[in-house]
């Protein structure tokens, strides 16, 4: 080690620098491996094209609609804000932020090289990436509330803002990761924040207020140096304290994150659910305690709801999470659809870790001497009500702050309960990823269909099962809301799509799931 880094170092002898090493591994690399070919770049434009082709004119629409909206609430403003804020400082928390390379983990970082020269650069992109984030946030609010047209110097005050905003996030965020104590004070003021917030957005509608002038551009542009001036303080001190940043959290970091890249490398992310599962486990102290079985429950209820009782926090998130439809009420359809699916699933996912290590480990099962129908259907009642009551109270708030036509939501809500489980049950009985199929011509390429399929699988279910509720919400057929032959329609499919794969999709012998 010290003659490579004498030999990285050149001719003076000393030791090298962080960038001195990586100019020499680097070189090395394109000596064995070549550079990036052409084939390679034309690749990632063309991909990069065909996204912003796709997907360019409808988020461009939605980021910068034709007119202005109505005047908000002052207080709806502040805490859509503050939700934002706090959402983008628990994302950067949970990518580390600072995230540094495997290699660079493995022996760069045990090697006697300076820890600031080898942490400036991911320093560097989280706050590039913190910084355009904010200031996309801040220029897509004034383009949704600015009058038209937009003035150019109050939307580059406004970006200029967020993008100082998004900088002292960041460097929070960096302090949490170096500071377990700060950490745990960033969680908790995150959590009070989107709470707060949402509450405040639900009720905001009804206290009056006055309308409330938008700021001249000296206030605008003085507002803007002050939280410029901050940020570049707060970097400064970042940037001074990360020889402290202690190896334990930069190793734990790089795993997570190398973990996620080689699933996207090898299309293979079905193993990152159990990488979660772990991770979420992690450094826990759980005392022995014993599986009660209340009413006569099998034992595989009684163990779902121990581990209910472990996972007090998240059952807490998703218990705010009900509130995230009805913020989003003026919404298009099909994106309230998306958020109320994909809250119902990761609700009744909560328990399903089981069913995934149950496939997994079937030893376990031969154990209990039950049939793997058997274990499927006692698997399947803790999510079953887990879904319907976070069904039930979204579509009420939804009901309640949007102009969906009346009628029972908060019932419609507990009958798509059960199909909502089912879909989550098969999500977490499906395969991995099957490579072996075969490819698929299109105009554009081929491609391997066993992504998508395995992509789609729980999915597709609950499209089928779901039908009448989201046909309600998205009101295609023009007939209002769900009326009484709409909510007994889904209560029968739910029911007997549930019953159906609860009764084909699981085996009838012992020890099969």
């Amino acid at each position: 080690m010290s003659e490579t880094l004498i030999r990285a170092g050149g001719t003076t002898g000393r030791p090298a620098s962080a960038r001195q090493l990586r100019r020499w591994v680097r070189r090395r690399q394109v000596a064995t491996l070549g550079s990036i070919g052409l084939e390679t770049v034309y690749l990632a434009v063309l991909a990069a094209a065909m996204t912003v082709a796709l997907f360019g004119p409808p988020l461009g629409r939605t980021l910068w609609p034709a007119g202005p909206l109505p005047d908000p609430h002052p207080l709806t403003v502040v805490a859509l804000v503050g939700v934002g804020a706090a959402g983008l400082l628990a994302a950067l928390r949970r990518l580390g932020p600072v995230v540094i390379g495997r290699p660079d983990a493995s022996w760069l970082l045990a090697s006697p090289v300076p820890r600031r020269g080898l942490l400036l650069p991911p320093l560097a992109r989280v706050l590039a990436l913190a910084s355009l984030l904010g200031a996309a946030g801040a220029g897509a609010g004034v383009a949704r509330l600015a009058a038209r047209p937009v003035d150019v110097g109050a939307l580059l005050g406004w970006a200029t803002a967020g993008a100082a905003g998004g900088a002292l996030l960041a460097t929070a965020a960096t302090a949490g990761q170096r500071d377990p104590a700060w950490a745990r004070r960033l969680d908790r003021l995150v959590a009070a924040v989107l709470l707060g917030g949402g509450a405040a957005a639900l009720v905001a509608p009804e206290v009056p207020a006055p309308r409330v002038p938008a700021p001249a551009a000296a206030l605008l542009w003085g507002a803007a140096t002050v939280a410029v001036t901050a940020a570049a303080l707060a970097v400064a001190g970042t940037v001074r304290r990360l020889d402290a940043f202690p190896d334990r959290r930069l190793r734990g970091t790089a795993t997570l994150v190398g973990a996620h890249l080689d699933a996207v490398y090898a299309v293979e992310p079905s193993y990152l659910s159990d990488l979660w599962e772990r991770r979420s486990w992690q450094g826990r102290r759980l005392r022995s305690t014993p599986v009660r079985r209340p009413l006569g429950l099998p034992v595989e209820v009684a163990h779902d709801l121990l581990v209910l009782r472990r996972k007090r926090r998240r059952l807490g998130w998703l218990a705010a999470a009900t509130l995230l439809p009805a913020l989003l009420a003026d919404a298009p359809g099909w994106l309230l659809a998306l958020v109320v699916c994909a809250g119902a699933l990761g609700c009744a996912d909560t328990t399903l870790d089981a069913v995934r290590r149950d496939g997994r480990q079937p030893a376990l099962l031969r154990l209990t001497g039950r049939t793997g129908r058997q274990v499927v259907a006692a698997r399947f009642l803790t999510p079953a009500v887990l879904a319907t009551l976070w069904s039930a109270v979204a579509l009420t708030g939804l009901a309640v702050r949007s102009g969906l036509p009346p009628g029972p939501w908060c019932l419609l809500g507990l009958a798509v309960g059960p199909a909502v489980a089912a879909a989550a049950l098969r999500r977490a009985r499906s395969r991995p990823v099957d490579h072996s199929m075969p490819m698929v011509d299109t105009p554009m390429g081929s491609f391997t269909p066993g992504p998508l399929i395995w992509l789609l699988t729980g999915p597709d279910l609950l499209v089928v099962l779901a039908l009448p509720t989201l046909a309600a919400m998205l009101d295609v057929t023009g007939t209002g809301g769900p009326g009484p032959a709409r909510l007994l329609l889904q209560a029968a499919l739910s029911a007997l799509g549930a019953a159906a794969y609860l009764l084909l999709g699981a085996d009838r012998r012992r020890s099969l799931l």
